[in-house]
């Protein structure tokens, strides 16, 4: 009996989640540098231009890929193995690197934060007042959340270097409790602003699918959530007399939680890139139905726009009306797609394909997948209609 006891303990004290916890960090920090890189092509395509979140998320992607060096190292120093195998060199450069992870992982996660509220200013700014103003309060708390974690860290041991020398006198806080409250105003601040834009969307002047297909969109930043919470719950796992085997999944999720708020900030900018992928996908499938001899589509029903124009009108929807002068107003908001009768006759333009809307806006048909409008309607607010 005391043999297998011995050998279970053994079995115990050789355990070491290094590898798996190198593997979720790699692939984190791949996935956050595609996505951001994705998020430059597809602002490319709508605006031409970058704005202050673009190069935002590029400062929180380099400190995430801080948090995810830091990582490694914690695992190359005992991170997923028990604490009573290392030799104590190794103990003592585990907790150093455990005090820069703390800092830097706060770091990371106000750069992704700022960069998402200043996303939604850029987007929803104009809306409303109050909206601009809940986004700096939210920006201002996670400032003085980030001042005040940050001073929390530094100075948790006293003297300092007791944080990483524990046999040292002097005296420590509660490390699991300052992680816990480090985490709780972390995932309000994450609710709240996951809920920012939804109202802004369903205030505007678009089709319900649209509303539902945008606010979709800026729901999927939602997994940055769950991979707070999830983390908050290995918190609990947390004892100090096994430092490196009972923080190692909280450590590492700290990166996928951090990689993930680049990933769910970059989501809506990529918004035009995945309607320009459908859009390319649906003209290979109606090419293929027409080569086949298919006719049930009526030959006048064509889509206007391409993918990305779609995706700009849509953007600058997002972003607001500004207020005409006099009493008109915008007499139409997005146009995805409409039924157009081809013009006949003297007004026809040779090689161009002209089209009548409805209200007469004409448009000029330029190539497959490009239409120019070139009149917007207009619609006085007292204008009577026959």
């Amino acid at each position: 009996m005391s043999v297998m006891t011995s050998l279970q303990v053994r079995d115990r004290l050789d355990d070491n989640r290094g590898g798996e916890l190198k593997a979720t960090t790699t692939v984190l920090l791949i996935l956050a540098t595609i996505f951001v890189a994705l998020r430059f092509w597809a602002r490319s395509y709508t605006a031409g231009r970058y704005g202050k979140d673009d190069w935002m998320m590029v400062v929180a992607l380099v400190v995430v890929f801080a948090l995810g060096a830091i990582n490694h190292a914690e695992i190359a120093y005992g991170l997923g193995r028990h604490v009573d195998t290392l030799p104590m060199g190794d103990v003592i450069t585990f907790f150093k690197c455990l005090l820069a992870h703390e800092c830097i992982y706060i770091t990371a996660v106000l750069f992704v934060k700022l960069s998402v509220l200043q996303m939604y200013l850029r987007i929803f700014g104009f809306a409303s007042r109050e909206f601009k103003i809940a986004a700096i309060i939210i920006a201002s708390t996670n400032i003085a959340w980030w001042i005040s974690i940050f001073a929390v860290c530094i100075f948790q041991c006293n003297p300092i270097r007791k944080a990483w020398l524990p046999w040292v006198e002097g005296t420590c806080i509660n490390l699991k409790a300052s992680f816990i409250g480090n985490a709780i105003p972390n995932i309000l601040t994450d609710v709240v602003m996951l809920c920012m834009p939804l109202r802004q969307v369903w205030k505007m002047r678009l089709p319900l699918a649209q509303k539902l297909s945008v606010c979709f969109t800026f729901l999927l930043g939602g997994f940055v959530l769950f991979a707070s919470i999830y983390r908050f719950t290995t918190l609990m796992q947390f004892d100090t007399r096994d430092t490196t085997w009972t923080l190692a999944t909280a450590c590492t999720w700290c990166v996928v939680e951090v990689a993930c708020g680049v990933i769910g900030g970059c989501l809506p900018i990529l918004r035009p890139l995945m309607l320009k992928v459908s859009h390319q996908f649906g003209n290979l499938t109606s090419g293929e139905e027409a080569q086949s001899g298919d006719k049930s589509q009526p030959p006048e029903v064509v889509t206007i726009g391409r993918a990305e124009d779609m995706a700009l009108r849509e953007e600058r929807e997002l972003q607001g009306h500004k207020k005409q002068g006099g009493n008109c107003k915008p007499h139409t908001a997005i146009i995805t797609s409409t039924s157009l009768s081809k013009e006949t006759g003297p007004s026809a333009l040779g090689s161009k394909n002209e089209f009548l809307l409805s209200g007469g806006t004409r448009a000029t048909v330029q190539n497959d997948m490009d239409i120019t409008i070139r009149q917007t309607g207009l619609k006085k607010e007292n204008e009577s209609v026959a």
